[in-house]
């Protein structure tokens, strides 16, 4: 198991390196986040979804991961907000620590870590996962980035109606509608156009790790690793959220892989989205990149263990 989730470090270092020897640049990292999420993600997720023998208990069970994801999420918001209070962050920084706290990167390395070490049907229920967690960012998180703003608006349906269709354009969440309805209409696809899909899906994930690793060379580790509200927001993030969740999740009536995904979802490092939103909303950007990148490279050894305490428990 630890053999396989470090071939996938081992390429996120590659990306590293190549970023510090200057083969990568701005441009060529910006251009490779755009082909992962516009459009590599999307084939990878139209063919494994496509190919789905989708009976009532496969829609159920995503329905089922959907839902405990959801509440969970809210619930990370609330325990995220209780914490910065409690050990007195700075308020200025506060609310995109929080942001940084309840939101995993389960999608750039939810997706691969998923798909390797639970196969098709992990990948399928941490796209549950996701779907809720772009629920919670265009809901709770994006009046959190704006909780201290003096010019914030009172929502309204127009801004209501303008998050809902956000999110329902999303590339992925598109992807899985797709997916839905091929899989539905029992295998419509072409052979060869779904040999495509694949190629271009199995992409997705070494390049999602040379993102990562390219994106992490940048960053000035000494104040990562010494400012105290990004030591203690990615304990938070790693350690403290995922056993909050094993025991949300522990005593409830359903599969095990349901259980194992909604947990394995949260122990994911901070997701790129929070410094994207932050720096849309005027945030501080540098809060959520730091925390961002202390998480991901604190989570080279504690993915592998909650993978393990998750086939020890579940």
């Amino acid at each position: 198991m630890y053999a396989k989730y470090f071939v996938l470090f081992a390429i996120l270092f590659t990306g590293w390196f190549l970023r510090k020897i200057n083969f990568i640049d701005d441009k060529m990292n910006h251009s490779m986040n755009k082909l992962i999420v516009y459009f590599a993600y999307p084939c990878l997720i139209v063919h494994n979804i496509g190919n789905v023998d989708m009976t009532g208990k496969v829609v159920l069970d995503f329905l089922i991961t959907f839902a405990i994801s959801l509440v969970c999420f809210f619930i990370y918001g609330a325990v995220t907000f209780g914490y910065a209070k409690a050990r007195k962050f700075d308020p200025q920084v506060s609310n995109v620590a929080e942001f940084a706290m309840s939101t995993p990167n389960n999608g750039f390395m939810g997706f691969p870590v998923s798909l390797i070490f639970f196969g098709e049907k992990g990948l399928f229920l941490m796209l549950a996962h996701n779907a809720a967690m772009n629920f919670y960012i265009f809901t709770y998180c994006m009046g959190l980035l704006n909780r201290k703003n003096p010019k914030k608006k009172k929502p309204t349906f127009r801004s209501i109606t303008r998050a809902t269709l956000k999110f329902l354009l999303n590339p992925n969440i598109l992807a899985l509608f797709i997916g839905f309805a091929l899989s539905l209409l029992g295998g419509i696809l072409p052979d060869v156009i779904d040999e495509y899909l694949l190629y271009i899906g199995n992409v997705s994930t070494p390049m999602a790790m040379i993102f990562i690793g390219s994106s992490l060379a940048t960053a000035d580790l000494k104040q990562v690793f010494t400012t105290r509200i990004n030591i203690e927001s990615s304990i938070v993030k790693l350690i403290i959220l995922p056993l909050l969740t094993v025991g949300l999740v522990m005593l409830l009536p359903v599969d095990p892989l349901i259980k194992s995904i909604v947990v394995l979802g949260i122990a994911f490092p901070t997701a790129a989205t929070v410094s994207m939103l932050a720096e849309q909303e005027k945030q501080s950007v540098i809060t959520a990149s730091q925390i961002l990148v202390l998480s991901t490279i604190a989570s080279i050894a504690t993915v592998p263990g909650t993978i393990s305490l998750l086939n020890a428990i579940f």
